[in-house]
């Protein structure tokens, strides 16, 4: 994905459908970076403008209240995309897609599909989570596995699963502030 201070992306021609190519590349939609496609040989390459912004892959998130910050961030972007006939179930979710800017704290999502075999936003958010935790070291990782549990086991809606992961961070403060 990158190569040569270029974030990139070559996939099988109409991968993405054309309603999801204006959204994409019109900028309309502030939460996912923005794209330009060029068409060669029936593939398509994606290429992402991720200016002021570096992938979470780049950072090392030691802190379970920054990777529950990164989560809850996420998950306030995969409920607006909808609005934008994105379908967040096809949004891969990884430490290499969802970008940050450290001066300002903001988040966005480099729009890469998932294969319509792999379309599962429980998977993909679980996996995600999963990628958060490596490094943490805080000792309260179990917070990222309670999340994982809701989403797994839970039948909620995205927004749901926001407010539970505020309800994660306030147990979370409250448990390090008493300690302190």
């Amino acid at each position: 994905m990158w190569k040569n201070d270029e974030y990139k992306i070559t996939f099988k021609e109409n991968s993405i459908h054309d309603y999801e190519r204006i959204m994409l590349t019109s900028g309309d939609c502030s939460y996912l970076i923005p794209m330009v496609f060029m068409g060669e040989n029936g593939n398509e390459t994606a290429y992402y403008n991720c200016s002021g912004f570096a992938s979470l892959d780049t950072y090392s998130i030691e802190k379970t209240e920054d990777a529950l910050f990164v989560l809850e961030k996420v998950l306030l972007i995969l409920g607006h995309v909808a609005e934008y006939l994105i379908s967040p179930a096809k949004i891969t979710l990884t430490a290499s897609t969802v970008f940050y800017r450290q001066e300002s704290g903001e988040i966005k999502i480099a729009y890469v599909p998932l294969p319509d075999e792999a379309v599962s936003l429980r998977r993909n958010l679980i996996r995600f989570i999963a990628q958060l935790k490596v490094d943490i070291k805080d000792g309260h990782s179990t917070y990222l596995d309670q999340a994982a549990r809701l989403i797994h086991y839970g039948n909620y809606r995205i927004n749901d699963i926001i407010g539970q992961i505020g309800l994660l961070k306030r147990e979370l403060y409250l448990k390090t502030s008493a300690s302190s």
